[in-house]
């Protein structure tokens, strides 16, 4: 039974989840396929408009957009608002995201110029969002409704189709569950079959107060570092990804129809299986806070592949691992748990003692190994290092949205 469940936590502490449930379609595929390509097609067009017209108000996009999107691609009032919706979050989202590239680059700058180095040049300007025939549609409240005996209603521009959900258990426990609210749904295509993936909301439990906190330290060699002295090794994962590469690269070489067919089997396989890693390491992180009734203390790694050079060898590795999915895995499971999350500045955390404060570049002597110049402290350097980051002042409080 496919499943993807993800859970956020927003600034007005509450938890939201999505649950994606297979439809059975049951002989509406060209009603739903019509209306995927018009719905897309307006929010394209509505994307367009209010980014030629620097429009970035949602009320006046509304007023400019309403009556021309029904008219032109033959979608209902409701519709048409949530195609509107679609395409100004789409823009609201490229905009955050060019100027978090630039904040980034000024930042890089500042550095660059301070160290003597040459320059680079900035970063490419956004462009307006487009969205295929075949992306999600976006239904609130009014243009979807649950019914009875595992049915849902679906608004197409035929009229109102009746589809079943597929549901598994942990699906249906949740959708009946009194503590969550229904919000808005996406109906997604994906290789041939249709999904629900529909939202839920509810309070987001309080937070343990504590001064404490367990340290983790992110790395390659060693996929995670805590405090306590636990390790997470990245040695199977990195044969993993490797046999992936390789894999991959031997295919592409041969070209064949087969080897093309191959290709598609695999498309997905190493995502899927690092997201199963970092689900994994997360659930450990947090169950040990948890239990500990501690605080978990992260690196704040943003912009952390444009302040690094790497090998060309090593490029793939470096840029491809998922830090960011493992601190959003972590996240959201803190928040689903009540355990606060604090953010660190990792600047010299694997070159300072954990106990007598010297920093040093000589202290980490090699990869795995720390011993202190000053004091003679010895141990691993992942665990000194994340016992520095338990014990680093807070650098980001934890408020900012996480998506799922």
């Amino acid at each position: 039974m496919p499943e993807r469940l993800c859970y956020a936590i927003l600034m007005n502490k509450t938890l939201i989840r999505t649950v994606s449930i297979k439809l059975d379609i049951d002989g509406h595929e060209a009603a739903l396929h019509e209306t995927q390509k018009h719905f897309n097609e307006a929010a394209s067009w509505i994307a367009r408009i209010c980014w030629d017209e620097h429009i970035t108000n949602t009320n006046t996009a509304h007023h400019r957009v309403y009556g021309e999107t029904r008219s032109r691609f033959g979608l209902g009032a409701q519709l048409a608002v949530c195609a509107r919706a679609k395409a100004m979050e789409a823009i609201k989202g490229v905009k955050a995201q060019e100027a978090e590239r630039v904040a980034r680059w000024r930042a890089a700058e500042a550095q660059r110029k301070h160290k003597g180095k040459k320059p680079v040049p900035p970063p490419q300007a956004a462009t307006c969002p487009q969205f295929g025939e075949r992306s999600s549609i976006r239904y609130d409240a009014r243009t979807y409704r649950l019914l009875s005996l595992d049915r849902v209603s679906l608004n197409t521009i035929d009229g109102r189709v009746i589809c079943r959900l597929i549901l598994g258990k942990r699906q249906h426990d949740m959708l009946v569950d009194p503590a969550w609210e229904h919000g808005g749904a996406e109906l997604v295509w994906r290789d041939g079959i249709y999904y629900l993936n529909i939202t839920q909301s509810c309070q987001a439990p309080s937070l343990h107060e504590t001064s404490d906190a367990i340290g983790v330290d992110l790395g390659i060699a060693s996929i995670a570092t805590d405090s306590t002295g636990e390790q997470f090794t990245g040695k199977q994962v990195r044969a993993k990804r490797s046999h992936f590469v390789v894999r991959r690269a031997a295919l592409q070489r041969v070209g064949t129809r087969s080897a093309k067919r191959r290709l598609k089997k695999l498309s997905g396989k190493e995502r899927r299986y690092m997201k199963d890693v970092n689900h994994r390491i997360s659930k450990s992180l947090v169950r040990k806070a948890v239990v500990s009734r501690k605080a978990l203390a992260l690196e704040d790694l943003t912009g952390i592949r444009e302040e690094i050079t790497v090998r060309r060898e090593h490029r793939y590795e470096r840029h491809a691992w998922a830090f960011y999915q493992l601190r959003m895995s972590i996240a959201y499971k803190a928040a689903w748990a009540g355990v606060k999350i604090r953010f660190v500045n990792p600047a010299y955390t694997s070159q300072t003692c954990c106990v007598c404060g010297h920093c040093e570049r000589a202290n980490r002597q090699s990869q795995a190994s720390f011993l202190c110049q000053q004091c003679g402290f010895c141990c691993n350097a992942d665990v000194n290092a994340a016992k520095n980051i338990s014990q680093a002042p807070v650098k980001v409080p934890m408020v900012a949205p996480v998506r799922g």
